[in-house]
This record gives structure tokens, C-alpha cells and sequence, in this order.
């Protein structure tokens, strides 16, 4: 039967926005256009009277919305309009009764979405039911049972999102487990056990993430391990003992970041300095420091700071053009910074404010144009 020319005003009505549906005069409410309402928005079963409810709705309703479960009458909750529910939305398990939660019903929300694990009865969540899981989101590991987080179900979560970390166990954090957190994010190493702490993990951690070091047992830092962190931000120094303040390891920390002076020891600092200024005696040494380490261009003397050597810097580090004599930054050197600005479209702080005004149009020109080209 077709709907009448004011049922049509009213699902249109519906369709933009599900409440009007319980606007709708009491008259209007056929069985046929209580149908037309929830297959065009299934949420808006819950402005239909409990009276009007039939399988066939609730059923046409959860099809079009999941969601809708929750507001299908506990007497018209059959296995079909659950299952059709969490087909649709995963999360509508949450509505549905505990009895009818069988094992393939629960698979089926998980598989729709991860997080509907939340609301599976921990005696139903099987190992391949939370693989499924994890690996889709690391972070359902959240909702598995401790008793259920087995190393393989640990390293799939683990795997696919390192924060995951936080919900594995003590007991299954495995060598495995603990090197895929670490190799991802350093920090993470703040939860590794002591006893699972080895200097190859924790060397790992500190190539990803110098600030790692801080959580690296004394016994475990080696002049090596604190080499590593300090190369890559300086500041780490910090968080190196005083007996591993080296010569070697204080300047490649003053070298990747100058703040990094005021945590080298009283008595080294004069060697530090005469190292610093050795460093920097030939424009060929000059050329090779910066080539590792773009921003060590500020230690560089006036003297030795070479069209060749700005340039290597600022191709290992953009922001080295900082440091970049007023009379060497050319339109092409100050383009290859600025191309390698990778925060280019979403700061305002970007390595472009850096170029002389007169090249700044030119320089933006080129580097829109090259990056129109990748």
C-alpha cells in the first residue's frame, strides 16, 4: 500500500532529523508506514509505541540501524533480530540478552567491530575470538580475561598498536612481547620488568627513543647505550650516570643539542669545550659533523660555514638554515630546507619564516610546485 501524500511529509521529516518521528499524529501510524520510518532510520523505533512492535519491525529496524536493538522489547529479542543487529553494529551486543549470547552471535559483533568484546560474557571469549580482536585493534586486549592473554594473543595486540603494552600482564611480557612494544615506542620501556631487560632491548629502546634511557637500569647503561640515546637528542645526557660522562659521549650530546651543556659534569666541561672547538677546525670536519647532525651548524666557526657545508646541513636538518650566514641562504639552499619542512602545511612555526622576505614567495613557489609533483 502506498503511503499518503502527509506520511510522505512526515518520513521526510523523519529522515533528516529520527525524532520528529515522535511527532508524528497517533492517526498516521500505519503497520506500512511504521515500516517505511525505521527502514529509513532504523533509531527511530524508539519513538514508536510498544504496541506497534512487531518481529517484522524490529527486525526491519535493526537491518537499517544496529543500534535500534535497545529499544526492541525484550519479548521480540530472537536470535535472527540480534544476530541482525550486531551484523550491523557490532556494539548492539550490548543489548542483547545474556541468553541469547551463544558463542557465533558474539563472533559475529567482534568481527563487525573489535570493541563489542567489551560485551561478550568472559566464558564465550575464545582465544580466536580475541585474536580476532586485538588484531583488528590492539586495544580490545583491554577486555580479555588476564587468564586468556596468551603470549601470541600479547604480540598480535602488541602488533598492531604498541599502547596496547599497558593491558598485557607482567606474566606474558615475553621477550617477544616487550621487544614489539619497545622497537615502536621507546618509552614503553618504563613497563618492561626489570628481569626482562636486557641491553640489546633496552638499545633497541633508545634507538627509537632517547628519553627511553631514563627507564634503563644503571647496571644495563653502557658508554655504547648512552652514545645511542644521546645522538639522538642530546638532552638524555641527563639521564646517563656521571661515571659514563665521557669526553665522547658529553660533545655528540653538546652536538645534537646545546641544551645538553648543563648536564655535563664541572670537570669535564673545559675538555668538552676544546673538543667542541677541535671538531670544527677544518671545513672538511665541519662538513662531516653536520652531514651527521644538520643543527651541530651553529658550532661550525663563520669562517668554515661554506656554501657546501650549509648546504649538507640543512639536508640533514631544515632547521639548521637558522644557523645559515644571511649572505649563503639562496633561493635553491633555502628551498631545500623549506621541501623538507615536513610540518610545512600545519604550523605556523615553519622552517619558511626562516628565509629572507625577498626570497619567502619564490621559495614557497617552488617547494608547492614540488610537492604537487610526488
Amino acid at each position: 500500500m502506498e503511503l499518503s501524500k502527509e506520511q510522505e511529509k512526515w518520513l521526510k521529516k523523519i529522515a533528516s532529523d529520527d525524532s520528529n518521528a515522535r511527532k508524528v499524529p497517533k492517526e498516521l501510524l500505519t503497520e506500512e508506514f511504521c515500516l517505511a520510518i525505521v527502514q529509513e532510520k532504523g533509531i527511530a523505533l524508539q519513538y514508536l509505541p510498544d504496541k506497534l512492535k512487531t518481529h517484522v519491525l524490529c527486525l526491519a529496524a535493526v537491518q537499517q540501524d544496529g543500534r535500534a536493538l535497545e529499544d526492541v522489547p525484550d519479548a521480540l529479542k530472537t536470535e535472527a533480530v540480534c544476530l541482525a543487529a550486531v551484523q550491523k553494529n557490532g556494539l548492539a551486543l550490548d543489548f542483547v540478552p545474556d541468553a541469547l549470547k551463544t558463542e557465533a552471535l558474539c563472533l559475529a559483533a567482534v568481527r563487525n567491530i573489535e570493541f563489542a568484546l567489551k560485551y561478550v560474557p568472559d566464558a564465550l571469549k575464545t582465544e580466536a575470538m580475541c585474536l580476532v580482536a586485538v588484531q583488528e585493534n590492539g586495544n580490545a586486549l583491554e577486555y580479555v580475561p588476564d587468564a586468556a592473554k596468551t603470549e601470541v594473543l600479547c604480540l598480535a595486540a602488541v602488533q598492531n598498536y604498541s599502547h596496547a603494552f599497558e593491558f598485557v600482564p607482567d606474566t606474558a611480557k615475553t621477550e617477544a612481547v616487550c621487544l614489539a612494544a619497545v622497537q615502536d615506542i621507546g618509552k614503553l620501556l618504563e613497563y618492561v620488568p626489570d628481569a626482562q631487560k636486557t641491553e640489546a632491548l633496552c638499545l633497541v629502546a633508545v634507538q627509537h627513543d632517547s628519553d627511553a634511557l631514563e627507564f634503563v637500569p644503571d647496571a644495563l647503561k653502557t658508554e655504547a647505550l648512552c652514545l645511542a640515546a644521546v645522538q639522538q637528542d642530546g638532552r638524555a645526557l641527563q639521564y646517563v650516570p656521571d661515571a659514563l660522562k665521557t669526553e665522547a659521549v658529553c660533545l655528540a650530546a653538546l652536538l645534537q643539542n646545546a641544551s645538553a651543556r648543563e648536564y655535563i659534569t664541572e670537570d669535564l666541561k673545559a675538555k668538552v669545550e676544546a673538543a667542541l672547538k677541535n671538531a670544527f677546525s677544518t671545513e672538511a670536519l665541519c662538513l662531516a659533523t653536520v652531514q651527521q647532525n644538520g643543527m651541530a651548524l651553529q658550532y661550525v666557526p663563520e669562517e668554515l660555514k661554506t656554501e657546501a657545508v650549509c648546504l649538507a646541513a640543512v639536508k640533514q636538518n631544515c632547521w639548521a638554515l637558522e644557523y645559515v650566514p644571511g649572505n649563503l641562504k639562496t633561493a635553491e639552499l633555502c628551498f631545500e630546507a623549506a621541501r623538507r619542512d615536513i610540518g610545512y602545511y600545519k604550523s605556523s612555526s615553519h622552517v619558511i619564516n626562516l628565509v629572507p622576505e625577498e626570497l619567502r614567495e619564490e621559495v614557497k613557489s617552488k617547494v608547492m610546485e614540488s610537492r604537487r609533483g610526488t
